[in-house]
């Protein structure tokens, strides 16, 4: 973190990627991330590092090469993520054993599909959630339950995002592909049996003929 002063106000600033949350990290690719970097709003991207500690601010030159230096990694900084996952999380109060992700169930599948990212603009924003709704039973030993992952997202949008992204789009784009085998299989099932039913069709009147010379 970077200590800094602005407009006469002490505060501490995100400096790298690995500072910054998951909550920051969605509204910034949601909220900030659009149009040309050199038009967008940099005191917003300052509010959204430090969860809305400045709403104005004087506009001196000092004042501006100040914010620029406290956000400017954000456009210079490359957002890669490593693929391996953490084996622990440091999450209410102690610390968690992270086993690999599996296969979500048929309802995990469902609630994170119809409820989330059928509902957002990116498939990013919804890394809490996937992340919330796989951990939920395994950290409370209990069945999965919706309003309770909803309960921890809120807690693992406070974590650093460089932890929670392998963890979260893994399983978001696990969940993408959740029916499409099924549902392409039951397209060639109806095209196979539609197929089957032209040559019975045209194979009718043939069958009828036959069936007609043995009576």
């Amino acid at each position: 973190m970077t200590n800094a002063t602005l407009n006469g106000k002490r505060f501490k600033c995100p400096s790298c990627m690995e500072e910054m949350t998951v909550k920051q990290y969605v509204r910034i690719i949601t909220e900030w991330n659009e149009g040309d970097p050199a038009d967008r709003d940099y005191l917003k991207l300052l509010n959204i590092l430090t969860d809305g500690a400045y709403p104005s601010y004087d506009h001196t030159i000092e004042n501006d090469i100040t914010l620029f230096d406290l956000v400017g990694w954000v456009i210079t900084q490359p957002f890669e993520f490593k693929k391996e996952r953490p084996k622990v999380l440091y999450l209410r109060d102690k610390l968690i054993d992270i086993p690999e992700p599996g296969e979500l169930s048929i309802g995990q599948n469902i609630h994170l599909r119809r409820d989330y990212m059928d509902k957002s603009k990116t498939l990013e924003e919804n890394i809490a959630i996937a992340t919330a709704i796989y951990l939920q039973p395994i950290i409370e030993n209990r069945k999965f339950h919706v309003k309770r992952a909803e309960e921890l997202a809120k807690e693992i949008e406070q974590l650093p995002i460089h932890l929670i992204y392998p963890i979260g789009f893994f399983l978001l784009k696990r969940a993408q592909n959740f029916g499409t085998t099924s549902a392409k299989t039951w397209s060639r099932t109806k095209t196979n049996l539609r197929q089957t039913l032209r040559k019975m069709f045209l194979l009718w009147p043939k069958l009828a003929a036959l069936l007609s010379s043995m009576t």
